[in-house]
């Protein structure tokens, strides 16, 4: 029997809240140098985003069972996907592009040039003079691995899924191996080379072997969760490791705990709210951006500092955004995938 969806879904929302939590945080300490705030950062915190890569590689295979081999299966795989990530990452990047024509100094990067911006609603890693290779909304860096294993799976998923999952899972490896073994000197290509491809793979792999009904008792799975936040809090200290393995395996091992889990409907209430967060997921990690801006002005004023104001920043930060994020998940995301799965017969 499969893992159920509910499951898949508290877990993309621990991710997605793992990586607001870890922002203010980082927000609060650093950018507002705040006088006599605890050194509350903790950087394990930011493997939401490698989290997430893991689970993508599982949804991928476990929502795209009925596609393999079949007639279309690769356009209508793509078409969904695009309608599922452009509609709101455009509106974002939009956002941030008419801020920077209206008031080029109200944020803090510019525009650099025309081939910059076009290479950012592409999903095509270009590198800024500061040397990050991100796009306009920074954010969208994570959304242009996620187009590259989109590309690789829609490839590959013409075929039966016992032959496209290993297909799929080689090309990774092989483009993983090829950044560790010839470090290209290509922005674009040092960037699809990085070892943090692999957790796509981890999650292609643990669906197989989720769908193919392995199931664990508590006990190991427990074990799985401990070790799993064990190697998080070491994978700071652990450089000479590539991230890909640093975080993605203890985040597959994370994963491993919860959709190896015997089937169970989930009935409380509280799990139910964590369920809807995961459905807003995406909402959540686009926008969070915007309310943490608003609070460092409002705390810029207040001027408040100590304990205190540590923790009541990051409470308010995050139900914050996540009241923001259930908003533009209701109001434009939803109907925005909707109507390009319509315009593009998805």
């Amino acid at each position: 029997m499969a893992p159920t969806i509910s499951g898949i879904q508290l877990l993309r929302a621990l991710a997605a809240t793992a990586v607001v939590v870890s922002h203010v945080q980082y927000d609060f300490v650093h950018r507002l140098a705040m006088p006599h705030s605890l050194p509350v950062y903790l950087s394990f915190l930011g493997a939401g985003v490698h989290l997430f890569f893991v689970i993508s590689g599982f949804i991928m295979v476990y929502s795209s069972e009925s596609l393999f081999a079949a007639p279309g299966g690769s356009r209508t795989f793509m078409t969904r996907r695009i309608a599922r990530i452009v509609p709101l990452y455009w509106a974002m990047t939009s956002l941030l592009v008419a801020v920077a024509l209206v008031s080029p100094h109200a944020i803090s990067d510019g525009l650099e040039s025309i081939r910059y911006v076009v290479a950012s609603y592409l999903f095509i890693p270009v590198q800024r003079p500061d040397g990050f290779i991100q796009p306009v909304f920074r954010l969208g860096w994570t959304l242009n691995y996620e187009m590259l294993f989109y590309a690789i799976f829609a490839l590959f998923i013409r075929l039966q899924a016992r032959v496209a999952v290993p297909w799929v899972v080689a090309t990774i490896v092989v483009l993983a191996g090829i950044g560790r073994v010839l470090r290209p000197a290509s922005p674009a290509l040092a960037f699809w080379t990085d070892s943090i491809v692999l957790e796509f793979a981890f999650g292609v792999l643990l669906a197989t072997l989720a769908l193919s009904g392995a199931r664990l008792t508590p006990a190991p799975r427990l074990l799985l969760v401990f070790a799993a936040l064990a190697l998080l809090v070491v994978s700071d200290r652990l450089p000479e490791l590539p991230r890909g393995l640093a975080y993605g395996v203890p985040c597959t091992l994370l994963m491993a705990a919860a959709v190896l889990a015997p089937v169970r409907p989930i009935r409380s209430r509280w799990t139910e709210f964590w369920v809807l967060l995961g459905d807003a997921s995406y909402a959540l990690y686009l926008v969070h951006p915007f309310p943490m801006r608003a609070f460092e002005i409002v705390w810029l004023r207040l001027g408040w500092t100590g304990p205190a104001a540590v923790l009541a920043y990051i409470a308010s930060a995050v139900v914050a955004t996540i009241v923001a994020a259930f908003a533009l998940h209701r109001w434009l995301e939803r109907p925005a995938t909707a109507a390009t799965r319509r315009l593009l017969h998805a």
